[in-house]
Formats: structure tokens, C-alpha cells, sequence
């Protein structure tokens, strides 16, 4: 139990750890005390599929190095970036295999579940930063937050919250993804107390993500329905009519449930709560329609380098520094001018090597799969709003979900990791 306690904590800030300073962060830490531990106990997991994303990301470190110190420009966000995302990759293989050396049988359920539980929690941290005006204070100290977020009123009059981040559209697309894992959660989870506790965490969710951004309720509406149909399908596939109604029927009361209990939830929330997040959570459908003010800020971001060599090498400066502005803040055309086409395909590759990875499921664990696949594809769409590509929470998650993948694969051909090493 006390072990599982402190796996679970170490799987929270290995997730949410908030930043010390400009160059190292509570996550940088608890990876390098993870990589170290794995080492000093002579035993790391390793495959082919890990092994070709740290060259990946190693491949893309020196090469965002190269565009810096070619161009004599001293923007290093990119290159810092890519060289914590290697590092904290290594930590999720070390973290995943604490969990595998656990229980070797059910250690991927145990991982989603203590990602989950980590979501939850944050989705209540910052429920209660919202209530709590000397709590939110209090934490956005302890993170140093206003050094970080854009000091819009909504930040800081305490209408939009960050929690433990930074990132806010980005916080809420990472709350999302907890929506996502909760079927996974329950299906493994084999006590009927253990099911109230996980589906108690849903609403708390979904207030989480509407306190912080509009992106991750976007997305949500985008994937939940594709979710659902792939549960009703695995559930009711093969199944006689009455078996196939019965688990429909679960179904729809498991989401009237949590639609209740959000309904209650928010009944109970300050004013503010109707009056701003729930209208800006209404403006969605201007954008599905390609209407309104994110439309419109965006189709205006659209610009490429001037040059040919900027255009396909980029020149290091992502426009936000001390350094000439680029009017833009969609993640792809900010790649294109910092380390140009072949950087940012570099910077695809691991979530392209992620898909690969979760598609191998899709006979063998199809809700699994497309969970998943939805999870990595999910920064790929953000990365159209804002750079999103390798950032610290979601990439945590990203890193963590990816090694506990090829664990499973690997588990299907041998009973132990590939590499010992000593």
C-alpha cells in the first residue's frame, strides 16, 4: 500500500511538477532520480521502439543546437526543449518499469489508473484555486506563475486557472485527457467503491477543463464520440440483442450520472463560472463554423520564412524572446522559423512513432488503441492553436503511456525487458 502511495506521488509530479527556474523543473528532477535509480538497481527496460525515440529526440537536440550556434542566435527555447523531452523520456522508461517490476501482469492498468488519479487531483487543486482566492495565490507563488502565464485579467483575476502549469488552452486539453483514460480505469478496476471513486473524478474533469481553456473542451467534443463508439462497439460485438441493450444501457447511466453530478457541481460554482466559462465554452460553435475571434486571430497567423534556407533549416528565433517578433502563434508556423521544415519533422517523428506503437493494439485491446492514438494526435491538433509539440505536462503523459505500450509489447514476445544493464 505505502508503496503504491509513493508511486502514485512520483507519477504526479513527474506529471505536474512545476518549474524551479528558467532551466529546471520539479519533472527534470524526478527524472533524473528516476534514471538514476533504474541505473544503480542494473536494470533498464529498453526496445527497438524506445531505443528509435531517444535517437529521435537525441537526432533533434543536436540538430536545434546546430541551427542556434550556425546562426549566432542565442533563442534556445527550441533546443532546451527538445533536450528535457529526451531526459524526461528516460524517466518515463525508468518509471514504467518500477511499475512493470510491481506486478508484471496488470502493471499498464496500474499506470493509467495512477495517470487518471493524477488528473483527478489536479482537476480538484484547481477547483479549489478557483473557489479560493488566498489558495490560488498561495500556489501561483509556489510555482511562480506570473514569471510564466501572460498576465491576461482572466489569469488574474481568477477566472481562467493553471493549477500547477503554465500552459492554460494547454492545461485543458491535458485535463481532457483524463476523459479519455476513465473507461480504462474502470474496466480494471474490480471493486464497486473503487468505480464510485474513479467516475467521481469525471466531473471534476470536466470543471477543470472549462476553468482553464476552451481547447481541451473542443477536443473533448471531437473524441468522446469516437470513444463511445468504439466501447459500445468492443461491448456489443458477438453479443445476443438483450446482452447488447443491457451494456447501452450502462452506458447512457454511466454519462447521465456524471452529467448530473457536473450539473450539480457547477449549480453550487460562483457566478463567474456561467457568466465566463460556460459562455466562452459557448463560442465553440462559432468555431466549429469557422466563425468568430479564434478563427479569425488565427487565419491571420498564417505566414511562412521569407527565405528558402530559414524556410527549411529555420533560424532558431520562435519570435516570442528579445529577438525580431513573428506575428504568429500557431505552433507549425513557429517550428518553420525556429528550426524550419526539417526541424519540425523532427519534432513529428515521436508522435508518429507513437501512433505506430498504439495502432499495434487495435486487434489485441481496440478501446486501448484508440484512447491512445487519440492522446498522442491530441498535441498534434493543439500544436495548430500554440506550440504544443514536447510540452512538459503533456509530453510526461505522452512519454509515460508510449513506454508503457512497448512494456506490453515487448511482454507479448518475452517475459523480461530486452536490455539488462548493469
Amino acid at each position: 500500500m505505502l508503496c503504491s502511495i509513493i508511486t502514485g506521488l512520483i507519477t504526479f509530479l513527474f506529471i505536474f511538477g512545476w518549474k524551479i527556474n528558467l532551466l529546471a523543473d520539479l519533472i527534470l528532477l524526478v527524472s533524473a532520480g528516476l534514471i538514476a535509480t533504474s541505473f544503480i538497481r542494473g536494470y533498464f527496460f529498453a526496445d527497438r521502439n524506445t531505443l528509435t525515440m531517444a535517437a529521435g529526440l537525441g537526432i533533434l537536440s543536436i540538430y536545434s543546437l546546430a541551427i542556434v550556434i550556425m546562426n549566432g542566435v542565442l533563442d534556445t527555447q527550441i533546443a532546451m526543449r527538445s533536450i528535457r523531452a529526451l531526459l524526461n523520456f528516460f524517466g518515463a522508461l525508468a518509471l514504467a518499469n518500477i511499475y512493470y517490476r510491481r506486478s508484471e501482469s496488470d502493471f499498464g492498468g496500474i499506470i493509467i489508473r495512477d495517470i487518471y488519479l493524477a488528473l483527478t487531483a489536479h482537476a480538484a487543486l484547481m477547483l479549489a484555486m478557483y473557489l479560493n482566492q488566498s489558495l490560488r495565490l498561495a500556489i501561483y507563488r509556489i510555482t511562480d506563475a506570473e514569471s510564466y502565464v501572460n498576465l491576461t485579467s482572466s489569469f488574474l483575476d481568477g477566472y481562467r486557472i493553471s493549477g500547477l502549469t503554465y500552459g492554460l488552452s494547454q492545461t485543458s486539453v491535458l485535463q481532457m485527457l483524463g476523459l479519455l483514460l476513465l473507461p480504462l480505469t474502470l474496466r480494471d478496476c474490480k471493486s464497486y467503491f473503487g468505480k464510485m471513486v474513479l467516475l467521481a473524478g469525471a466531473p471534476l474533469l470536466v470543471v477543470s477543463i472549462l476553468i482553464s481553456g476552451r481547447s481541451g473542451l473542443m477536443l473533448g467534443m471531437a473524441f468522446l464520440p469516437i470513444c463511445i463508439t468504439t466501447l459500445l462497439w468492443k461491448r456489443t460485438n458477438g453479443k445476443s440483442p438483450g446482452s447488447a441493450i443491457s451494456e447501452i444501457v450502462k452506458g447512457t447511466a454511466i454519462l447521465a450520472a456524471i452529467a448530473i453530478a457536473f450539473t450539480l457541481l457547477s449549480s453550487r460554482m460562483p457566478g463567474k463560472f456561467d457568466s465566463y466559462s460556460l459562455a466562452q465554452a459557448r463560442e465553440i460553435l462559432d468555431t466549429i463554423k469557422l466563425k468568430g475571434t479564434t478563427v479569425e486571430n488565427l487565419s491571420g497567423m498564417l505566414i511562412l520564412p521569407e527565405s528558402w534556407p530559414e524556410l527549411f533549416f529555420g533560424s532558431s528565433n520562435l519570435g516570442r524572446g528579445e529577438l525580431d517578433y513573428i506575428p504568429s502563434d500557431i505552433g507549425w508556423i513557429k517550428t518553420i522559423f525556429a528550426i524550419g521544415l526539417v526541424g519540425t519533422l523532427l519534432m513529428l517523428f515521436p508522435y508518429l512513432l507513437a501512433l505506430r506503437v498504439a495502432a499495434q493494439f487495435f486487434r489485441s485491446d481496440l478501446y486501448l488503441a484508440t484512447a491512445s492514438s487519440l492522446i498522442f494526435f491530441s498535441a498534434l491538433l493543439l500544436n495548430s492553436k500554440e506550440l504544443a509539440l514536447l510540452t512538459r505536462t503533456q509530453w510526461s503523459i505522452h512519454s509515460l503511456l508510449l513506454c508503457m505500450l512497448c512494456l506490453k509489447l515487448q511482454q507479448g514476445v518475452a517475459r523480461q525487458p530486452t536490455v539488462n544493464v548493469s
